[in-house]
């Protein structure tokens, strides 16, 4: 478990790793906007003062203006690091309301703010590709595995909200991750920002925030998993499919499906390097080394499973051939690999993948 000192430390690093990629005004609009937001949510909450509820958004409040005040040392050349940050006064007076708040409720002081998640809903660091709305928006896709009557190509996409109005979601969500709205708060955002989802049944916002905010994550997740690959050399990415009632069988016929971490998933509906792959996917992506057995949860589904919740719902004939399961041979995991003895050892930067379509 990381010390608030830690917490605190990491959110400024990660803050001026952003500012590289999207720029120190940019960086501070959002982080500011989320500051006032949040600032006028305490202000409406009607719950004491020691409340969890309470304590969690004043922690979050208290670790965004630590960060915004560690961009601006950063662009004055400041080092951000452990021992600078506990010399400050500013900095020792917030760990030690975290700290406070964590032992009141575990965890409210020692969890670093979501900025790598939030980042993959800016345009300028991830391109047309930011949101899934965006990319079939932009690209004219289709929605995969849509019922009949629901949006199919570019133009239902953009009918219905059009560039801007996504790119309002996009904060909207990017600012919410940052203050940890949950997912029902987020959705009332954007249903605010939206007079076609004011007109619409609720779950249309609940399905935009459910598919965008898994894209969100698994994203991150994704390079995350490069970044270690790079330093371990056999990583592999792993599909789980989340199994209820909902579960469609385009997801029974993806579990446990194996990539090497720049290589594409394979679905019936194309390709892309991590999920969701259509609105209302819950799948995520298991990062696994090589050097590691198959657990017995991604274990694959067999093909009568497949073909039972086809027939489940409802559609007629037989599913398409499932989808190549792996490119990495299954007898090389559950093999011990040496770790990299020395710096040289080590693989240049990979180049950026962008997703497939």
């Amino acid at each position: 478990m990381p010390s608030p000192r830690d917490v605190l430390v990491q959110n400024r690093r990660d803050a001026m790793d952003l500012v590289s990629k999207m720029g120190v005004r940019k960086l501070r609009h959002v982080l500011g906007k989320a500051e006032v937001e949040l600032v006028q949510r305490l202000a409406d909450v009607k719950v004491p003062g020691d409340s969890f509820t309470r304590t969690s958004m004043q922690a979050t409040l208290a670790q965004i203006r630590d960060t915004m005040e560690g961009v601006k040392q950063g662009m004055r050349g400041t080092v951000v690091d452990g021992a600078k940050l506990a010399a400050e006064h500013a900095a020792r007076g917030t760990i030690d309301y975290l700290t406070q708040a964590d032992q009141e409720f575990r965890g409210v002081g020692t969890t670093p703010l979501a900025l790598d998640e939030a980042s993959m809903f800016e345009q300028s660091i991830v391109g047309a590709r930011s949101s899934v709305l965006r990319r079939l928006g932009s690209s004219g896709e289709g929605i995969p595995g849509a019922p009949a009557g629901e949006v199919d190509a570019k133009m239902g996409i953009l009918d219905r909200y059009g560039m801007n109005v996504i790119g309002s979601f996009e904060q909207k969500l990017q600012v919410g991750v940052i203050q940890r709205k949950s997912w029902e708060e987020m959705k009332g955002d954007i249903i605010g920002s939206s007079p076609f989802l004011q007109g619409k049944p609720s779950f249309w916002g609940e399905r935009i925030v459910r598919t965008e905010m898994m894209g969100a994550y698994n994203r991150a997740s994704w390079e995350a998993n490069r970044d270690a690959d790079d330093q371990l050399g056999d990583m592999c990415k792993i599909l789980s499919a989340t199994f209820d009632d909902r579960t469609a069988a385009d997801s029974y016929a993806v579990h446990g499906q194996i990539r090497l971490p720049d290589e594409a998933f394979e679905s019936w509906f194309g390709l892309y390097q991590h999920p969701p792959n259509r609105p209302n996917d819950r799948e995520i992506v298991v990062p696994h080394r090589i050097s590691w057995n198959i657990p017995p949860y991604l274990k694959w589904r067999n093909e009568g499973e497949i073909v039972k919740r086809w027939l489940f719902e409802g559609r007629k004939g037989k599913p398409p051939p499932r989808p190549n399961m792996t490119t990495v041979s299954m007898d090389k995991f559950g093999r011990s690999r040496p770790p990299l003895k020395k710096e040289s050892d080590a693989r240049p930067p990979r180049p950026d993948v962008p997703d497939e379509g």
